[in-house]
């Protein structure tokens, strides 16, 4: 997967993957995704960072952030992912090392692919057979996207409304809400690897733009998406790649 490091730019929206080192279950535990939820909720509001969506599993994270500033965003993941692990380790005398390094990034069009981004992330668990719909999952951003979470709030909804170009919150929550009732009732739940295991995503003018300033792009793989209207990616073939795996379950998935 894509190192962080080397490719976050300013003005561009993320899908930011973190893992738990060796795949562990370390977030397992309705206090551990508490936990990471509090200090996500506290780092985004330090470094004001804006965070469309994000879902906490068993032993991965999923963040959705525009880039206004490359440093800002990696204090952001530091504190999060420092501060989890040492509570952690203190209180589990847990040795070595929580999460892998880097966290993996891919960079997310604006827009329709946005919002298909939005939505993957919250069917999180439903994929993994954990709930049956994002709402009985209390770790992702599905009721703040909805509307039914009003407190302690970690998305920043203007800014989303502005990246998927609408101007009226009850149309984002509509069109949101559409998609995911549509991929539940049509069990359309498979696992989208370009989602996680690419560079950009986007139309093609899009991707081949955004990875017009990264060395060595001529080594780059371009692909259109099966079954998806005017979709593609771009992969470093450099670069190792693999599945997260599901919660508790083992399978291939997320």
């Amino acid at each position: 997967m894509p190192r962080a490091s080397r490719y976050l730019q300013a003005g561009y929206t993320y899908h930011l993957t973190h893992r738990c080192h060796d795949r562990r279950f370390l977030i397992k535990f309705v206090r551990d995704r508490d936990t990471y939820r509090k200090w996500l909720y506290e780092a985004v509001r330090r470094y004001t960072v804006p965070v469309y969506g994000f879902c906490i599993t068993s032993n991965h994270v999923h963040l959705i952030v525009h880039v206004d500033d490359a440093e800002r965003v990696g204090l952001m993941m530091h504190l999060v992912a420092g501060t989890f692990a040492q509570q952690l380790n203190r209180r589990k005398k847990h040795e070595g090392s929580v999460w892998e390094h880097p966290y993996h990034c891919t960079i997310i069009q604006d827009g329709q692919h946005l919002l298909n981004c939005l939505r993957y992330v919250s069917l999180n668990m439903v994929r993994a057979r954990v709930v049956g719909h994002p709402a009985q999952w209390p770790w992702n951003g599905h009721a703040e996207l909805t509307g039914r979470r009003s407190r302690y709030r970690i998305l920043a909804l203007d800014r989303l409304l502005d990246s998927l170009d609408m101007t009226d919150i009850e149309d984002l929550r509509t069109a949101y809400q559409q998609g995911i009732e549509e991929q539940l009732r049509l069990r359309r739940l498979r696992r989208e690897p370009e989602w996680t295991e690419s560079l950009a995503v986007g139309d093609r003018t899009f991707v081949e733009r955004v990875t017009g300033s990264f060395q060595r792009r001529r080594e780059f793989d371009y692909a259109e998406v099966t079954g998806s209207a005017d979709t593609w990616t771009v992969r470093d073939p450099r670069l190792p790649y693999g599945p997260v795996s599901a919660p508790e379950l083992g399978s291939k998935a997320l």
